[in-house]
């Protein structure tokens, strides 16, 4: 893949190797603001079976006090969702500081990502594999919040593919947090934001754990249909409004069957606590029959849905997924509680002018928001969306590709994460990650991140750590 080196953030590294020769970075693959991603060789694995990482070299130089609390909370998130043992979180290996430069090994996806497979219509009327792939987000999402942490990001771009559509990971844990409570809105990729982190419920907090709920609703109608339900979820978003003073909307607007439709209502529970939970959606969703309507049911319909739904119905099964029936189903304990989370009042009938905002119906073209990697150089703007190319509305929103939102942050922002019993780190290492990213991990018990084969290269200190 060919870039313009001068666009690259940090000079193309490729051929040379990191991790005292372990990993020769073979080729780049991706930027982003201010870093670069490469696939990369496992020198170590057999030459006859060779392995390889993506592996996103980050500045350690330059970063602004944001920029840098903004770093430590990615890594450290990243690396306790990688504690799971959920094989659909694409796993944070090591980390590996050299010179100016820091280095994070991760699993190797070289099957594109979700963005790409609904675009290339993947799943386009394949009931059992939307099943398939769907079950294993919400497995792996549901595993990141069992180690609290909780992504805030979810959108088919930050999930990649080991395989064209398959084989699911979940990426880029740039905006994650740990707080159950936040207090830090408009945080995520604008069509992908539940409507009390877009700040619309005038709470001054909201539960990060049915904000990605609200996200998954959003991803799997990206999934069945193509589109997307709304553009942002704020009563000035037209089909947004529709559908808070109608809940049966999306049937007569996208190509859903009636049981389909029961389901999403409760994913897009306007009131948080009252949303499917995790382990329920995903007993709703092996137990669904289709997602797609019934001839009687598209007789109800408008044209919005009822073309689609034709041409998803009667789209053959892919190959791949020949005689694929259903799912292995192994079940959570469900809980629903609150957490204690504050409920909101909602009333949105009279909140906004019925006006057509031009950002209403989200283009198709393509950003480097999947490789986000923070720029601590720049200025945060506000949130970006694409008006190169847009649609009328009746054609519905197209399933978009969006620019994450990066709110300013303060150091209370970032209190120490206080998880479970992490255990100390065998050897603590002086550098940038000892100072930066122990604390923030485990103030009181020390980190799960472990330094290794530290040295010193001619005044220059390396330090492997290992995950």
């Amino acid at each position: 893949m060919n870039y313009q080196k001068e666009a690259l953030p940090i000079p193309d590294l490729s051929g040379q190797s990191v991790g005292h020769s372990r990993f020769k970075l073979v080729e780049l693959i991706g930027f982003g603001a201010s870093g670069t991603v490469y696939r990369a060789l496992d020198t170590q694995s057999d030459p006859c079976d060779p392995v390889y990482y993506a592996i996103k070299c980050l500045s350690n130089a330059e970063l602004s006090r944001d920029g840098l609390m903004w770093q430590n909370r990615e890594v450290a998130c990243h690396w306790l969702a990688s504690r799971s043992s959920s094989p659909y979180i694409c796993k944070l290996h090591q980390i590996i500081e050299e010179g100016l430069y820091m280095y994070l090994v991760l699993d190797y996806c070289p099957g594109g990502d979700l963005f790409t497979a609904i675009k290339l219509r993947t799943y386009e009327g394949n009931v059992p594999l939307i099943k398939k792939v769907f079950i294993d987000l919400l497995d792996g999402v549901h595993a990141c919040h069992s180690v609290g942490v909780y992504h805030r990001d979810l959108k088919p771009e930050n999930i990649l593919c080991v395989e064209p559509g398959l084989g699911i990971r979940i990426a880029d844990f740039g905006l994650s947090t740990t707080k159950l409570v936040s207090q830090e809105f408009n945080v995520g990729s604008w069509d992908y934001l539940s409507p009390e982190c877009n700040f619309e419920t005038g709470s001054p907090h909201y539960s990060s754990l049915h904000s990605d709920i609200w996200s998954l609703g959003v991803i799997l109608v990206n999934m069945v249909s193509g589109r997307s339900p709304w553009g942002p979820a704020t009563p000035s978003n037209r089909n947004f409004r529709r559908y808070i003073n109608n809940p049966d909307f999306l049937l007569g607007f996208l190509p859903v069957s009636r049981s389909f439709n029961e389901i999403l209502k409760q994913i897009f529970h306007l009131r948080e606590s009252a949303r499917i939970s995790l382990p329920r959606l995903r007993e709703e969703i092996i137990k669904l029959d289709t997602f797609y309507p019934s001839e009687a049911e598209l007789c109800n319909a408008s044209e919005n849905a009822r073309e689609p739904a034709r041409e998803y119905t009667t789209y053959p099964s892919h190959q791949a997924m020949a005689g694929y029936r259903c799912v292995e189903v192994s079940y959570w304990s469900s809980n629903s509680a609150d957490n204690g989370v504050p409920q909101p009042q909602w009333d949105y009938r009279s909140s906004a002018p019925a006006v057509q905002q031009p950002g209403d119906i989200a283009g198709v073209e393509r950003t480097s928001s999947r490789l986000r990697i923070y720029d601590g150089g720049r200025s945060l703007s506000p949130l970006s969306r694409c008006s190169t190319c847009s649609f009328s509305e009746s054609e519905g929103p197209i399933t978009p590709e969006t620019r994450p939102h990066e709110p300013m942050i303060h150091s209370s922002d970032l209190p120490g994460l206080m998880f479970y019993s992490l255990p100390p780190p065998s050897y603590i290492h002086p550098s940038y990650l000892y100072e930066n990213y122990l604390p923030l991990l485990s103030p009181t018990t020390g980190a799960g991140l472990v330094a290794s084969n530290c040295v010193d290269t001619g005044g220059i200190m390396q330090s492997v750590w290992t995950i």
